[in-house]
């Protein structure tokens, strides 16, 4: 649940969580939110995806 949470905010479908705060925050790039957080939720997509390697098929 976690990986596919790391994956989704950083595409434009999940509008709610990433337009519409930068549409209140009168952002200038409206992807603005998308790119502050792909520093957090790949390496948290990386992480998660060796825990469930390692943890449950190896």
């Amino acid at each position: 649940m976690l990986a596919g949470f790391c994956g989704t905010l950083c595409t434009p479908m999940a509008a709610n969580f990433n337009l519409v705060p930068s549409a209140l925050l009168e952002m200038k790039n409206k992807y603005g939110v998308i790119t502050a957080q792909v520093g957090t939720a790949i390496p948290l997509l990386a992480v998660n995806i060796a825990l469930m390697y390692f943890l449950a098929f190896h």
